[in-house]
């Protein structure tokens, strides 16, 4: 089975421009997603934006040169991030799908929302390189990813609630390295997700103030989703699983 690697010019910003905590490069996330949206406004003609400018400026507003390509969802209520698979096995940045207008192929002002929630996956990617470094890490060594993936989404994602028993059920079988590195990948992407939550407050008020209007009745309450609960679980168990291998 073929290996991947990582461009990481294409993929990350460099050391310098996103050192610090997780709290610290997801917070700079956040504020690199406001910024591309205050560099994108005045680029809007008649509310529609060309893919290639809004490419172009989600590049300048990195400060660096990611690797970023633009497709059509197909549908405009989904918007989706992938990484990008080179000719040599390489990831070389990241693929956005977004809803495009029929005639032009545009990108409308009135989907800001739902651009703006995977352009934050963007900047949570490029300024925590943990997190695809583990996908690729678990694909490298044919663990299944696949099945990770569903689990996530059947018992951690969004308002699904994650139980003890849940999470033992589905490591037990696996041996402690797949169990660390599929607890890792866990605890990665409900990271990324909580951030992409928390940005939402702001960029409601950034389109708000822009666009003269107001979201109704709009909660920002994130409790519902438990983050830190499964996160504290997720730690937990993988604090316990470095330990038992430590004490072999």
């Amino acid at each position: 089975m073929m290996k991947l690697s990582i461009n990481k010019s294409k993929a990350f910003l460099p050391l310098s421009m996103s050192k610090g905590t997780t709290e610290q490069r997801l917070q700079k996330a956040r504020l690199l997603n406001l910024r591309f949206y205050d560099n994108l406004l005045d680029k809007f003609d008649n509310r529609e934006v060309k893919p290639s400018v809004f490419k172009r400026v989600l590049k300048e507003t990195s400060g660096t040169k990611p690797g970023v390509e633009i497709f059509d969802s197909k549908d405009s209520r989904k918007a989706f991030l992938t990484p990008i698979l080179g000719s040599v096995r390489k990831i070389r940045g990241y693929a956005l799908y977004l809803p495009l207008t029929i005639w032009d192929g545009n990108i409308r002002q009135s989907s800001t929302r739902l651009f703006l929630k995977e352009t934050q996956r963007f900047f949570n990617e490029m300024c925590k390189p943990k997190f695809l470094t583990r996908n690729i890490a678990m694909f490298n060594k044919h663990y299944n990813v696949r099945e990770a993936q569903e689990f996530y989404s059947k018992n951690i994602e969004g308002k699904q609630v994650l139980t003890a028993e849940k999470l033992d059920e589905f490591l037990k079988d696996k041996k402690a390295d797949e169990k660390i590195n599929t607890l890792q990948f866990l605890r990665y992407t409900l990271q990324g997700d909580k951030n992409v939550s928390q940005a939402q407050y702001g960029i409601d008020k950034h389109i708000e103030k822009a666009e003269h209007l107001q979201f109704p009745n709009k909660s920002y309450d994130l409790s519902e989703y438990q983050y830190d609960e499964k996160l504290n679980l997720l730690n937990q168990r993988l604090k316990e699983v470095i330990q038992i291998q430590r004490k072999k």
